[in-house]
């Protein structure tokens, strides 16, 4: 496994892949590396011949500085996972290499698919996420990308970027890796202390609860989502950022609960932010 921090490194070891007629498969990652990653990985290695994750705490998608700064890092245990993983490139930037001055900041926007859910109440968060997967995509020349569906209006956006400027890769959205209690896995769980750590599963058991009451015959939106919420705030240390059903495509809400819907929350417990969603089918209402 080679470890570049260079982006003329990584342009040679490309440039090599490349004569030899190697496909590239790239998961973009902010490192504390755990089994949803490498579920990426995997997938990667599936799907193509050479396999690349990138480590970068990317500072121009955190709102909040001291989000950025808590941030958990761990490149030593990052590194040996996928080596363990037989990532063939991990790419290692600092910020310097990544962000080097300018006088001509690039803003990327997508309206439409940001003006809902994280996008609505972390401004400038998914301009930093498109600013720095286009950079890396250019940067791995990649032919296929790799994205967990836990963040899943990261997938529907970075999609339609590459849809709309015609990158030539294709996006592949993995699903949510969870732990044995259902707690979607995920770099700041280990933020979490042991009491807001079992507090947490109300989230996963939140959605259990939402397909138990849609088989159950609820389909008055308000009404579900009165349930859910009142379901989460049972957990004295939660803060609900937002719990929303939208449509999985568009991500505008919705105002009936028929066919597919998506249902994402985002929860503070204690100071840690954790996201979630699920795509539910609303079964037909027996008559």
């Amino acid at each position: 496994m080679r470890v570049v921090s260079e982006i003329s490194e990584l342009k040679k070891t490309i440039s090599d892949w490349r004569q030899n007629k190697e496909t590239i498969g790239f998961c973009p990652t902010m490192g504390t590396l755990h089994e949803g990653h490498m579920d990426l990985v995997r997938q990667s290695k599936n799907k193509a011949t050479k396999t690349i994750v990138s480590i970068f705490i990317n500072p121009t998608q955190f709102n909040d500085p001291k989000d950025f700064a808590a941030y958990p890092k761990n490149t030593e245990q990052d590194l040996r996972l996928c080596e363990e993983n037989a990532v063939d490139l991990v790419f290692l930037p600092t910020v310097e290499v990544m962000y080097p001055p300018t006088n001509t900041p690039i803003q990327m926007t997508i309206p439409y698919l940001q003006n809902t859910l994280c996008g609505k109440t972390r401004p400038g968060h998914f301009e930093g996420v498109l600013q720095v997967v286009s950079k890396l995509f250019h940067l791995t020349e990649a032919d296929f990308s790799f994205f967990g569906l836990k963040d899943y209006q990261q997938f529907r956006i970075i999609s339609a970027l590459v849809t709309e400027l015609n990158f030539p890769l294709q996006i592949i959205g993995v699903p949510t890796k969870r732990e044995s209690d259902g707690l979607a896995m995920s770099s700041r769980n280990l933020r979490l202390s042991q009491k807001d750590r079992e507090t947490a599963t109300l989230v996963p058991r939140m959605f259990q609860l939402a397909k138990k009451t849609l088989a159950g015959g609820e389909r008055n939106l308000n009404v579900w989502k009165e349930i859910l919420t009142d379901f989460l705030l049972t957990g004295s240390n939660v803060k609900i950022d937002y719990l929303e059903v939208v449509d999985p495509m568009s991500l505008q809400p919705i105002t009936t609960l028929q066919g597919e819907v998506l249902l994402a929350t985002a929860v503070f417990v204690g100071e840690v932010r954790l996201i979630d969603n699920e795509i539910l089918v609303c079964p037909p209402v027996s008559k």
